[in-house]
């Protein structure tokens, strides 16, 4: 079963992915051998660069975005709402495997916390828990322990991903911070590196990271190698823009963070790359994506959810649009009014009064790179009133555990489970086997409100092949409706609900529910075939990385039901 899960998986890589994942295996193995000189190899490709005093410090920070869940007091440090004792050495977690909090280990690694802490020590930043000292001894204790070719060194430390993001904060840490010979020749050793391990096995967002990381050390520094790195940025980040930034201008890995992600990165590289005619691709693919994050922001001003992210994770929508003035000029960012289908990502967005809706209508991601997706297809989001109602159950952490594969499973979502499977069979931490295609899309729009429609083929493959079908629409600016009819032969379990965000109330009233959150409510009323069951749970939400707050979810639940079957869902 599970070597035939694994050929479900891998069909849909391109061959080059497995032979760069071969590839860079076999390196890093050779790497920890004891014989092996990384350091000198690196230090012979990095001869003779000289930092280079034009490097654009000013216009670079200006667009990374700072993080205020980063606190060090005491010898503790909290990352991502988890707070751990941290003094170096030991703790930089080399060479012991890490198989538990993935995610926090690649944020100690990226630095850009330090890059935090330096900011706020920095005049004019307030009152810092760090000091100069202790961030110039972070640094050298990194260099230190975190060495190329150590024992476990690539897992974190020198994942590429990772030395990318460290690139673009040492070079924006103010300059009595750390620049010492040990940290510029770290620096150069980490750009050399990163460019012998481009991230082709994985590709999508991580590419574009890797862009940024070799363009911010190849404007950083002067030399052979420095032009080579800026060459090989410029190139990268040409091509997967084009493949990256769908014609609609969403990313295309439909996630709402990780679109803001790409959108950080092509600001960087908009600030370091030369070639006029990359910036031209750049800024033009960068306003189609500002258009698309404008209309995927609820009246929070925060993002939907929808596959892997947090509200942490990324900057601000906000601030990503207000950074970008230097790239794009003034973008509109008030909320969009109306409705917009989004074709090639597939997302129907609609803002009136008194709901926003988002509609999840397209793929779960790229077929080669699926590995920020969950079992979602058909989905939705929406807010009443100003406020979330009915939310995505968000993304905790990376690790393979209970709380991963809740968060990617289709019954944490709101649409339509059958016989307990996933709509997309999301398995491990990244992987995917067999996945959701949506089909008959429809969406028009008038004043008043707009009726979307899909259907998917994720649970084709289960006896009697049963197909999801589902009509969401806004009348009369008041009611929304969501018309879920399962299609196929045979009786199946069905299940399905509406994931409440933090602060609504629901009690069971006949026929659905009264959900109210300071002293405004709404009924939510099901019909569906008799035997039908309605209930209330508790659940788990997500909303930022490293955080879980319980809430309630309106169910219900057909145990077996011959098809087809249909449940209609009015809010109102």
């Amino acid at each position: 079963m599970h070597a035939l899960l694994t050929l479900r998986t891998v069909r849909h890589l391109w061959l080059s992915q497995v032979l760069w994942r071969l590839k860079y295996r076999r390196l890093r193995r050779s790497e920890e051998a004891t014989r092996y000189d990384l350091v000198g190899q690196l230090r012979r490709k990095t001869a003779g660069l000289t930092r280079d005093p034009q490097f654009p410090v000013a216009a670079l920070a200006a667009q990374l975005c700072s993080s205020a869940l980063t606190r060090w007091h005491d010898g503790r440090l909290t990352l991502l709402h988890r707070e751990r004792p941290f003094a170096g050495g030991d703790d930089w977690g080399l060479p012991r495997a890490q198989t538990r909090d993935r995610l926090w280990m690649a944020h100690l690694h990226g630095h850009r916390w330090l890059l935090d802490l330096a900011n706020r020590n920095a005049p004019g930043g307030g009152e810092a828990p760090a000091s100069g000292e202790d961030l110039r001894r972070f640094l050298a204790d990194w260099i230190a322990v975190c060495r190329p070719g150590a024992p476990g060194f690539s897992e974190f430390a020198w994942n590429s991903y990772d030395i990318a993001t460290r690139i673009l904060c040492w070079t924006c840490l103010p300059r009595d911070a750390a620049y010492d010979e040990a940290l510029l020749e770290s620096l150069a050793l980490q750009a050399a590196y990163l460019h012998e391990h481009l991230e082709w096995d994985l590709r999508a967002n991580h590419l574009l990271r890797d862009a940024a990381g070799l363009a911010c050390a190849g404007r950083f520094f002067r030399g052979l190698a420095a032009e080579r790195w800026l060459e090989t940025a410029t190139a990268l980040a040409a091509g997967q823009v084009d493949e990256q930034v769908l014609p609609d201008g969403g990313h295309f890995e439909r996630s709402p963070m990780y679109h803001v992600h790409a959108m950080e990165d092509l600001l960087a590289l908009s600030c370091l790359l030369r070639d006029a005619a990359t910036l031209a691709k750049l800024t033009a693919a960068w306003g189609r994506m500002a258009e698309y994050l404008a209309w995927v922001r609820h009246p929070d001003g925060q993002l939907a959810l929808f596959n892997d992210g947090g509200f942490n994770g990324a900057c601000a929508p906000s601030g990503i649009l207000g950074a970008g003035l230097s790239l794009k000029g003034p973008v509109v960012s008030a909320r969009r009014r109306g409705g917009r289908h989004f074709a090639d990502t597939g997302m129907v967005a609609w803002h009136g009064t008194p709901w926003t809706v988002f509609f999840d209508i397209g793929p779960i991601g790229p077929d080669y790179q699926p590995g920020h997706a969950h079992a979602d297809t058909l989905t939705l989001e929406t807010s009443f009133s100003g406020r979330r109602l009915f939310v995505d159950p968000g993304t905790y952490a990376y690790d393979d555990d209970a709380r991963r594969r809740y968060d990617r499973s289709t019954a944490a979502h709101n649409t339509v489970c059958i016989d307990a499977r996933d709509s997309s069979e999301v398995w491990h931490i990244f992987r995917v086997g067999r996945r959701a295609y949506a089909h008959h899309v429809s969406a028009g729009f008038d004043a008043d409100g707009f009726t979307a429609g899909a259907a998917h083929d994720g649970y084709a493959s289960l006896p009697g092949g049963p197909k999801h079908a589902r009509t969401v629409s806004i009348t009369n600016q008041r009611e929304l409706r969501i018309t879920d009819r399962v299609d196929g032969r045979g009786a199946h379990s069905l299940s399905g609900g509406w994931l409440l965000a933090p602060g609504w109330s629901a009690e069971a009233v006949p026929g659905g529910w009264r959900v109210l959150r300071d002293g405004q409510g709404v009924s939510v009323n099901v019909k569906g075939p008799a035997e039908m069951k309605l209930g209330l749970e508790r659940r788990p939400y997500h909303p930022e990385y490293g955080l879980e707050i319980e809430t309630v979810r309106l169910c219900w639940i057909l145990e077996s039901s011959r098809l087809p079957a249909e449940i209609a869902t009015v809010v109102e």
